[in-house]
């Protein structure tokens, strides 16, 4: 019998937090999902409790968290040889863009319930979650991103790309790219199941500290909510283009796990999508640290210093209210 573990969540556009908790399940099931970037850790939480809760009662919710761990913050010198990797994939056109993440590890201990309630409170455009792992891991976040949401009698998704700081949002010629390349994989995907989808304008959101554009793309299907998502996932927003490529030359790129970054979370009912959410702006948290990861875009265009600076600015989502 597997033991049970809780989650706290609120979805973006709502004001109510509800905590889920029961045993979990491998795999995909009715419940509240969560996904790694590989997908091959996903476990669902079959919902014996499943309610809205107040901020008196979050604070006195017991989350298990990790024994004392020895993360560490991604070096520099390891960024740039990334970097590098990347940008010489791109010059031989093997790809177009890939994401190039990295870890931010600050040796503290963190009230986690007390981090939750001030995400909800000062990002009110972004889905925000706290989560219990069967791996005894647990994870926090606050992000702008949606994979796929059920909308009246069909379903919506978006592009995300390109970051700005609040004070400076004039977008250049990167960024449009940026957003280009991931509008038009996602609609590449929802071509090859005969969809063809309503793409809205072009717009500049704010998720926390940062500015992103985004396209909500709309549509309907009979095809398998959990199917589409599947093919979705990681979008390009998270992984590059073409994908497979982009992927295997992350794996290269990078020195560490994503784990839980990148994947995916939110509820499952009767076999279909409510609300899933793409894990970004997230931490894992033990009993004397916190692990932030945070990613950007690297094109032909990008330039390794204002990348790196770009994470610093993401990761401010979570470590200013540290």
């Amino acid at each position: 019998m597997s033991r049970k573990i809780k989650c706290l969540y609120r979805n973006l556009g709502s004001s109510d937090v509800k905590l889920i908790e029961g045993i979990f399940f491998h795999g995909i099931h009715d419940g509240f999902v969560f996904s790694d970037f590989a997908k091959d850790k996903t476990f669902t939480i079959s919902p014996e409790t499943h309610k809205v809760v107040t901020s008196e009662e979050i604070l006195n919710i017991p989350f298990s968290m990790q024994k004392p761990t020895h993360w560490e913050s991604t070096l520099r010198e390891d960024y740039e040889f990334g970097f590098s990797i990347i940008k010489n994939e791109i010059d031989h056109n093997h790809i177009n863009k890939a994401i190039l993440s990295r870890r931010k590890v600050k040796n503290q201990k963190v009230n986690v319930n007390d981090l939750f309630l001030k995400l909800c409170e000062n990002y009110t455009t972004s889905h925000i979650f706290l989560i219990e792992t069967p791996d005894r891991d647990l994870w926090i976040g606050a992000t702008p991103e949606t994979l796929l949401q059920k909308k009246n009698e069909g379903y919506e998704t978006m592009s995300l790309a390109g970051t700005k700081e609040s004070h400076d949002v004039n977008w250049t010629e990167k960024e449009f790219t940026e957003q280009r390349i991931v509008t038009n994989a996602i609609l590449g995907e929802l071509f090859k199941f005969n969809i063809n989808p309503d793409v809205g304008d072009l717009e500049t959101v704010k998720a926390g500290p940062v500015y992103h554009l985004r396209n909500k793309i709309k549509f309907k299907t009979k095809e398998s909510a959990l199917t589409i998502a599947n093919a979705l996932h990681p979008t390009p927003a998270i992984s590059g283009n073409p994908k497979k490529q982009a992927i295997s030359t992350i794996k290269i790129a990078e020195n560490h796990e994503r784990e839980f970054y990148c994947g995916f979370g939110g509820m499952v009912k009767d076999g279909e999508i409510e609300n899933l959410f793409v894990n970004l702006r997230c931490a894992s948290v033990s009993s004397n640290q916190i692990c932030l990861y945070v990613g950007g875009g690297i094109t032909k265009d990008s330039e390794l210093s204002k990348e790196w600076e770009e994470c610093e600015r993401k990761a401010t989502s979570l470590l200013r209210f540290l």
